[in-house]
């Protein structure tokens, strides 16, 4: 089947409550606090940020309004990819969906993200779908004196999300109507743009 070429797919990225496209060249050249979309895959992806390396979950969607392809890169320890795996598993992913990130008042550098879909009751905030109360959260622990967190329970959780989701949505591949998108959700191109480093809102609320 036919592959995506890299110049068909826009990446974004998770930073300071936007989801944003950035080059050396150009700078940043999309900014968007949502997209809508509908799903093709969901990968977790380690990548090298000036010689460190950085674990990213990837979100794939095809726009619903024209054929563009989008990535949206989420930093693994963080309340955003947080938000999105407790939530996700919600979500009738074979209907289009919206992305929604926002910043934090008291750290500009966390990013949350929650999803919405006609049909699901809404918590009030930022009308986003309620996520999973038994998502793992990070746990507070001191380490030689040092508060810190783990997130280990958050990771094993983050995967299993990963691993349904991929098995769900590949059993129901058949079902799918648009070759186009069938085979678009096959192939991952890797960034054309230099990856973004890891932003540091990996703490609680």
């Amino acid at each position: 089947m036919a592959g995506i070429t890299q110049e068909k797919i826009l990446y974004l990225n998770v930073t300071k409550g936007r989801m944003i496209h950035k080059t050396k060249e150009k700078g940043i050249t999309h900014d968007f606090n949502g997209y809508e979309g509908h799903f093709l895959g969901i990968r977790e992806r380690i990548s090298d940020y000036e010689g460190k390396p950085q674990t990213k979950v990837e979100l794939k969607m095809k726009d619903t309004g024209s054929d563009e392809i989008v990535i949206i890169q989420f930093t693994k320890k963080a309340w955003a990819a947080h938000g999105l795996l407790a939530s996700i598993g919600k979500v009738d992913l074979s209907k289009p969906f919206t992305v929604k990130v926002w910043g934090s008042d008291e750290n500009e550098k966390m990013s949350f993200c929650g999803l919405q879909q006609q049909g699901y009751k809404y918590i009030e905030n930022r009308k986003c779908i309620d996520p999973d109360k038994s998502f793992p959260k990070p746990i507070a622990v001191t380490i030689s004196g040092e508060k810190t967190w783990d997130w280990t329970a958050v990771f094993t959780a983050t995967d299993a999300v990963i691993k349904s989701i991929t098995e769900k949505t590949q059993a129901l591949a058949p079902a799918v109507e648009t070759t186009e998108i069938e085979e678009e959700a096959e192939t991952w191109a890797n960034p054309d743009v230099s990856p973004m480093p890891n932003t540091t809102d990996d703490l609680p609320f």
